[in-house]
Formats: C-alpha cells, sequence, structure tokens
C-alpha cells in the first residue's frame, strides 16, 4: 500500500491512498477462484471464453497491473532479455540500442540495460532472474575470475557480440575484414590508386591491405594512419599527407569509425579539402546522422543494424536453431556450442565518392 500526500485549493493537507491491485480483486469480482483469473491473464487453456472476457475487462476497469517480480520469484524466469553495454557512447551504439529493444518488445518480452562492469550486469542480472543475457563489443574484452564466477552461476543463455567467444555462449560476429575490402574496392572501380586508411590495426586494416593487393595498387606505409589512445587520428599525420605535391595526396580516405569523422571535417575545412572533389571519403557505420554532415550525403560501410538487432533478438528468443554437427562431434556438443552467426557489412554508395578522370 502505498500512501501520498495532495493539498486542495485552500492549502489543507489530505492524504490518499493507492492499492495495488491483486488477482485476488479480481477474482473476488468475478466469482471465480484466483488460478481462472491467472489462467485468463496469461491465455492459458480451461477457462471459458465468456469468463475470460469478464475477467480482463474487470482487470482493464481496475488498471490492473501485473506483479512481474512475484511472477519471477514464482517461476524463477524473467522472460526478460538483459544488455550488457559497457560502452554507450557513439551514434551507431544508440540505434543499436534502440533496435535491440524494438525487437525485444515486439515479442512482448521485458528489455534491462546495464551499462556497469560486465561482472556486476551479470550479478545483477542473477538477482533478477534475467535468464537471456546480450554482452555487446566483447572484442578485444577477456573474462576476469569476477565474470567467471558470475557466469557459472547464471542458469540462461548469453549472446555474445564483438567477436569473442565463451563455451556454451551464443555469438553473432560482424566480417569487419570484408567490410573495408569492399570500400577499397568500390574506390579501385572508380579509379582510385592513392588510397588512405585511418584505424587500428586489426581486422579492418586487414581487409585494406587485403583489397591493396588484389587490386594492385602499391601501398605505401604513411598511407596506413593510426588513431590515437582517445580514438581521434593524429592532426600532424593528417596535414603531412595533404602537405604533399598533389600528385603525390591520397585521392581516397577510409576511416574506420565514424567517431573521428568530425574531427577529420573539421580539418579538412581547415586544410581547404572539398569533398568529393578533392578526396573520395567513405566512412565505417552507417547510421543516419551522417547523411547530413556534409553538403553530399555520406557513403558508408557497415553492418545494418537492423538486421544485426534482429538476428540478436531471434537467437535470444529461441527462433534459429543452434549450430549444426560437424564429422568430429556430436548433435549434443553441437547444440551446447550455441547458435554462431557472421553479419556482412554492407556498403551504401552515396556522393562522398566520385571516380576519377581516367589518365
Amino acid at each position: 500500500m502505498l500512501r501520498y500526500s495532495i493539498r486542495s485549493r485552500n492549502n489543507s493537507r489530505k492524504e490518499a491512498v493507492l492499492v495495488r491491485v491483486t488477482v485476488k480483486d479480481i477474482a473476488k469480482l468475478a466469482g471465480v477462484t484466483q488460478p481462472t483469473v491467472s489462467k485468463a491473464l496469461n491465455n492459458e487453456p480451461g477457462v471459458s471464453e465468456e469468463t475470460r472476457m469478464r475477467i480482463l475487462s474487470i482487470a482493464k476497469e481496475l488498471n490492473y497491473v501485473p506483479n512481474l517480480a512475484a511472477k519471477r520469484l514464482v517461476t524463477r524466469q524473467s522472460n526478460c532479455i538483459g544488455l550488457i553495454w559497457p560502452r554507450i557512447e557513439g551514434l551507431f551504439y544508440f540505434h543499436l540500442c534502440h533496435a535491440i529493444e524494438r525487437e525485444v518488445t515486439k515479442r512482448g518480452l521485458t528489455f534491462l540495460i546495464s551499462v556497469a562492469n560486465p561482472a556486476e550486469a551479470v550479478h545483477t542480472f542473477n538477482e533478477h532472474f534475467v535468464d537471456r543475457v546480450l554482452f555487446w563489443e566483447a572484442s578485444g574484452w577477456a573474462p576476469d575470475m569476477r565474470f567467471v564466477k558470475e557466469m557459472e552461476a547464471f542458469q540462461g543463455e548469453l549472446l555474445l557480440m564483438g567477436g569473442a567467444s565463451l563455451p556454451g555462449a551464443h555469438r553473432i560476429d560482424i566480417d569487419r575484414k570484408a567490410g573495408i575490402y569492399k570500400a577499397v574496392q568500390h574506390l579501385a572501380q572508380l579509379g582510385h590508386r592513392k588510397i588512405t586508411y585511418i584505424g587500428n590495426p586489426n581486422d579492418k586494416l586487414n581487409g585494406y591491405m587485403q583489397g591493396m593487393f588484389e587490386f594492385g595498387m602499391e601501398h605505401h606505409p604513411d598511407y596506413f594512419i593510426k588513431r590515437g589512445i582517445d580514438g581521434k587520428a593524429p592532426e600532424q599525420a593528417i596535414q603531412g599527407l595533404f602537405a604533399r605535391p598533389a600528385s603525390e595526396r591520397p585521392t581516397a580516405l577510409i576511416i574506420d569509425s565514424q567517431g573521428m569523422l568530425f574531427q577529420m571535417l573539421k580539418w579538412f575545412r581547415k586544410l581547404r579539402v572539398s569533398i568529393p572533389d578533392d578526396l573520395s571519403l567513405i566512412v565505417y557505420d552507417d547510421v543516419p546522422e551522417l547523411e547530413d554532415v556534409l553538403d553530399v550525403p555520406l557513403t558508408t560501410v557497415g553492418p545494418n543494424i537492423g538486421e544485426l538487432a534482429r538476428r540478436a533478438v531471434e537467437i535470444l528468443a529461441g527462433e534459429l536453431p543452434a549450430g549444426q554437427a560437424t564429422d568430429t562431434d556430436s548433435k549434443e556438443q553441437a547444440l551446447s556450442r550455441g547458435v554462431e552467426l557472421v553479419i556482412e557489412p554492407v556498403l551504401t554508395v552515396r556522393q562522398s565518392t566520385k571516380s576519377l578522370p581516367v589518365s
């Protein structure tokens, strides 16, 4: 029972009482037992249609709200998907989080999100009987002893997104190497031979190197610019590239993250570099806001956010089958591995890339 105070126009204090409507209240008004009310509210068999409609009408009239906490204590299940989100900055993560929430609620499930330390998040989800957990951006992350201990107590399903893997967990990865390779291929088809890449030495860089090699382009060491720990590219390296004679400057640039884009655009204005007349530009990650940051819409490459969210929730909702057995393991072993998917990035060609004149 909740109590709160209100004041009337003459400033006199009155006390009002809010009482939570229970299944017992509905059963009393409907003239049925509590189990009958539970069956009707949960759309279970064993209740006539007339009785079910009467119970639902009373529940609606009383603004009945199910006590999910009590239900979890009884069933030790939450019908809930929890998202562990160690990093929340960036437009891509913002849109992906909302896309996951839409997919979860579409299926009538509850959605919880935690931005805490992964071990703390798992502990909290365990306390609330959250039985399906999605852990985003596991790439480059290694589980510590506390996380392992919390996972030993976790009885539900875990989906890792980002590259890491754990025994028994589902896994979704993004073929980032293929994504950057597609970017290089697109630029090569437009006639570009001098392509600079800004990013980190990872799968994306491997895709850049593979594309440069396969399309017969000579790779200069200074065409790869490593971004710093803060995620930014060194200004001196950028200025050095564009201080060269025009014949030696890069004609195209691939940026491995939209997080660097606004910094780069600031430098381009300072250096009077026009996109795409002076430099063709491709950015990894495709979010709606990137279409309007330049006078021309940006060409991007990256995973389709809607597909990524849909696939993740399909796995945790049990809508996709577990892995297939190979020649070296049994069906039980394959099922214990869970579902494994690789999402192929999509190249979206807009107006920030242009073909070079044939010399």
